[in-house]
């Protein structure tokens, strides 16, 4: 498909070929490998769109090019498309990388996938055995994958490296955490607004950023440009109202039953009441109880996988007369 100028292609973790903002996350992890006292496993842990993924397979690429072509540049974080590394992980036939993924409308991981991940590591590889297993949303793992893969973990055999990406929205087993040298992601509004900057220009997006300078308080980059390729659709009609926006998401969530929307659909009401407490301060306790109601909505629909149907019409009719 042509690439219009109104396009805004999502790009995956995996084809990213700049990495943005992880410049002392990197250099630390290198120092480590370099000594050879990079641990076996390390948990990243940071909200959901930080790139934590991203940083992930930047660093796997340094570790498996590193004897290649066009191996991974350093000095500006990016990686050559045209390595023999990049072209096998993007194909998933790299014989020393697993990667245990899963899909975003899959509600956990299946233990299949961690069946077959022990076996990947029962077998010798052809570079000097080494083994480099990436799991990312390790928080869908179910108790049968998360109490396989602490097998794996605890004593992992020389040269065997675990990148486990964590959506820390959500918990983990604390034996996984007990297990794992954990780095916490976290980055500033101004960091999250550089690194926006930065994955609009290098990738020719369509986007004011300045329009979206104020939801990365709440929000962060990856998630913003999600955000606005779902308001492309040609069914939202305002892009710039955030009750307009909160109830075109709504309705895409009914359609799709993708667990991103209502992740966006949380962070937009919390901005939605963030405003009106700056407009009127003196409903402020009011507007607290009301946006503590809808969150409890919202948990209780997904823990007990509630119909959606009557809590977005809760939600619509009070988002609607607060308002007024």
């Amino acid at each position: 498909m042509v690439k219009t100028k109104e396009d805004i292609k999502i790009i995956n973790p995996i084809n990213q070929l700049n990495l943005f903002g992880y410049d002392n996350y990197f250099n630390s992890l290198v120092k480590l490998f370099k000594k050879k006292r990079l641990p076996k496993s390390l948990l990243f842990s940071g909200a959901k769109g930080s790139g934590k993924a991203t940083f992930c397979y930047h660093f796997i690429n340094y570790i498996l090019s590193s004897n290649e072509d066009n191996k991974y540049n350093i000095n500006e974080f990016s990686i050559n498309e045209t390595n023999q590394s990049y072209k096998h992980l993007n194909s998933n036939t790299h014989p020393n990388f697993f990667l245990v993924e899963n899909k975003p409308l899959d509600k956990e991981t299946k233990i299949d996938q961690i069946k077959n991940l022990i076996k990947f590591l029962n077998h010798s590889t052809y570079s000097n055995n080494l083994k480099i297993i990436m799991i990312d949303n390790v928080e869908n793992l179910n108790l049968n994958s998360s109490n396989a893969l602490l097998k794996s973990i605890e004593e992992p055999e020389e040269n065997t490296f675990f990148f486990i990406v964590h959506n820390n929205a959500f918990k983990i087993l604390d034996t996984i955490k007990s297990r794992c040298t954990k780095f916490k992601i976290f980055f500033t509004s101004d960091q999250k607004k550089t690194i926006l900057n930065n994955l609009v220009k290098k990738n020719s997006l369509p986007i004011n950023v300045q329009n979206y300078n104020d939801d990365l308080y709440f929000d962060t980059p990856g998630n913003i440009i999600k955000f606005i390729s779902l308001l492309h659709d040609e069914k939202s009609k305002n892009k710039n109202d955030i009750l307009s926006n909160i109830l075109f998401l709504m309705d895409k969530y009914k359609s799709e039953k993708n667990s991103e929307i209502l992740l966006f659909i949380s962070l937009y009401i919390e901005k939605f009441y963030s405003e009106l407490c700056s407009k009127n301060i003196e409903n402020s306790p009011s507007y607290f109880l009301h946006y503590s109601s809808i969150l409890d909505q919202i948990n209780n629909m997904k823990k007990f996988n509630l119909d959606e149907k009557n809590v977005f019409i809760f939600i619509k009719d009070l988002l609607i007369n607060e308002k007024k």
